[in-house]
């Protein structure tokens, strides 16, 4: 027969096993916890960039589900999206930049038009993009004097949000980005929509 002593005492350890085993348990949660919160990518919503007071909504409307992009200011993608395997056709285009004059709104939409519907996503169909340009900001030579940032901040900027729909008209995907390139609206037009373009055929 086993002895009452040896059977007390196999449980006495089994239970500080056990016991140890949930402490470990709740050490690791406690670690990931914050290492998720951590990972978590950023929201829009809750940025300094929404909280500024010069922030200007565009046509996207809805921010709440947009977060930091990899290769753009904000992103959002409906699950199970995989916005490379489409190509890509231009919609509404829409300015609401006081800066960019009317005259030059063509040029710019052209530039996006060109540039985009060069996506050459196969199998799925085509996505309609609706454009809107949200922000401009002309060249000023004045800037050049900004330390560390002048030779880039001097040239002519561009803010552009950008909805794309199924042929169904769902919305799919919600981008938002700004670039700055060269000294008129298209140089900055040029480079935004190359910016769109990279991160439609990455993801």
């Amino acid at each position: 027969m086993i002895a009452r002593g040896s059977i007390i005492s196999s449980l006495k350890i089994e239970r500080g096993k056990t016991f140890g085993r949930c402490v470990c348990v709740a050490l690791l949660l406690v670690l990931l916890i914050p290492l998720t919160a951590l990972c978590a990518p950023e929201r829009l919503v809750d940025s300094s960039d929404y909280k500024d007071k010069d922030f200007v909504k565009g046509c996207i409307g809805d921010y709440s589900d947009m977060v930091k992009g990899d290769d753009l200011d904000w992103v959002w993608i409906s699950p199970g999206t995989v916005l490379a395997n489409y190509r890509v056709s231009i919609g509404k285009f829409e300015n609401i930049s006081e800066e960019l004059r009317s005259s030059q709104v063509e040029g710019v939409k052209n530039t996006y038009k060109e540039i985009l519907t060069k996506a050459k996503g196969e199998g799925k169909g085509v996505l309609t993009a609706d454009i809107c340009v949200y922000e401009f900001q002309k060249f000023s030579a004045g800037k050049a004097w900004i330390p560390f940032a002048g030779g880039h901040q001097m040239q002519a900027g561009i803010g552009v949000e950008l909805i794309l729909k199924n042929k169904d008209g769902k919305t799919v995907a919600k981008l938002r980005d700004r670039a700055r390139s060269g000294m008129q609206p298209e140089d900055a037009a040029d480079e935004s929509a190359t910016n769109l373009k990279k991160y439609v055929g990455k993801h």
